[in-house]
């Protein structure tokens, strides 16, 4: 299995956040982020089967980017094992195992997130880091599991933006 794993793009300062922080949209730059993202997947030729992400709205909105890099259309699925301060990673893997997907993405939050990545590789936790928007892929023999995971890259939003010019007017 190859596991995409995201971190939701910009969505702001929670702190200067007014609403609920579940109804926190992507900022402009968060918006730019996901779509750059999904470009330079879709540019190398990346196939999804699964795309699941944490309901909350920039979450969502991320993962939504992602449908295009899908190129056999695949539909988004909500899990509450992605939201905030609830992974549990031996349930997140069962259900990500029970999707029969060859190739998936999930889409979460800091520190939940990075804390699962680690777990997969084995490694210390504290030891891994994942920008706002940024994303790496682990490959796994089966399904994950504890300690299974294999690195197979990194990226923060700076790599992929520099990478996809923006459109310009015209």
């Amino acid at each position: 299995m190859n596991l995409y794993i995201v971190r939701h793009a910009d969505a702001g300062d929670r702190q200067a956040w007014t609403g609920d922080d579940a109804d926190r949209p992507l900022t402009d730059l968060g918006r730019r982020q996901a779509r750059a993202l999904a470009e330079a997947l879709k540019r190398r030729g990346l196939v999804l089967d699964a795309i699941v992400s944490s309901p909350l709205v920039r979450t969502r909105q991320t993962a939504e980017e992602l449908i295009p890099a899908a190129s056999d259309g695949t539909g988004l699925r909500f899990s509450d094992l992605l939201a905030p301060d609830a992974l549990k990673p031996r349930k997140l893997s069962k259900y990500l195992a029970g999707l029969g997907a060859a190739s998936a993405a999930v889409v979460g939050h800091d520190p939940d997130l990075p804390a699962y990545l680690g777990w997969l590789l084995g490694v210390d936790p504290d030891n891994v880091h994942l920008e706002k928007g940024g994303a790496a892929l682990v490959t796994f023999d089966d399904g994950p599991s504890k300690g299974d995971g294999r690195l197979a890259w990194a990226v923060t939003p700076e790599w992929f933006m520099t990478a996809t010019p923006e459109p310009t007017g015209g």
